[in-house]
């Protein structure tokens, strides 16, 4: 497998895989009643919805892990291919990670969210957050000049924000592991009310996201700026480091 993968390259990989994600969620309801009907489940009162509920919490998180996790190779190699932090390949994985109490509920029956505490279903915040990610990663010029400075200085923040969302992300699992894992919800209670606080002092997630979404577009449109006649080489070019912002790794 090349080790090096073009932006189009990584954009229709990620989109396949949130189209079979979708795909597996729409048709879910349709398996866990094929597996109520061939259980003979339906004939018992209350045994159809514990099914149902059991397949919801213990099935559906292993697909949504797997959904996530398969973002992993591709957005590091795209990583490596620009020549930037692996940690932004990881971060990804990890942001669809962190909306797992969206991946559970949506498409589950509605005892699934209920026992998990939500009567809504959540906003996938990170999720979305992943997905101008992965469009910005697809959209960075592959290219071996030397990047400017203005370029240099967004990546900076456009990586910040990132691990920043991702770290709030990671931060709003663990009132559903606790519920999930160990049945407390008194710590539950005290996880979700230390984020509530931390969430609204960051304006969480509309202001961040607008934030970052805005910086995604500020990044793209830099990094395929040609730099002026003449200008200077970039503090981050290939001749001032061994691991540019941007750039074609040798194959």
């Amino acid at each position: 497998m090349r080790r090096w993968i073009s932006g189009r390259d990584y954009a229709v990989g990620a989109a396949i895989r949130f189209g079979a994600f979708l795909a597996i969620t729409v048709g879910f309801p349709f398996f866990v009643y094929g597996i109520v009907m061939l259980s003979g489940a339906q004939g018992t009162g209350g045994a159809a919805g514990a099914l149902a509920l059991v397949l919801g919490l213990y099935l559906k998180p292993v697909i949504y892990l797997i959904f996530a996790f398969s973002l992993l190779s591709i957005s590091i190699r795209r990583a490596r291919s620009l020549e930037i932090s692996l940690l932004i390949g990881i971060c990804i994985s990890l942001l669809v990670l962190s909306d797992l109490a969206f991946g559970i509920t949506f498409g589950s029956f509605w005892a699934v969210g209920f026992s998990l505490g939500m009567l809504t279903l959540p906003m996938p915040a990170s999720v979305f957050t992943a997905v101008m990610a992965i469009a910005t990663l697809s959209l960075l010029k592959d290219s071996d000049e030397l990047t400017t400075d203005g370029a240099a200085t967004l990546y900076k923040a456009w990586k910040t924000l990132l691990f920043v969302s991702t770290a709030l992300g990671l931060l709003g699992l663990l009132p559903y592991l606790s519920i999930w894992l160990l049945g407390s919800s008194g710590l539950a209670l005290a996880a979700a009310r230390v984020l509530f606080y931390l969430r609204s002092a960051l304006v969480y997630p509309y202001g961040l996201l607008l934030i970052f979404a805005g910086v995604s577009v500020a990044l793209v449109i830099a990094s395929r700026r040609t730099p002026p006649a003449g200008s200077r080489p970039s503090s981050r070019s290939p001749s001032a480091s061994r691991a540019p912002m941007f750039g074609r790794q040798s194959q």
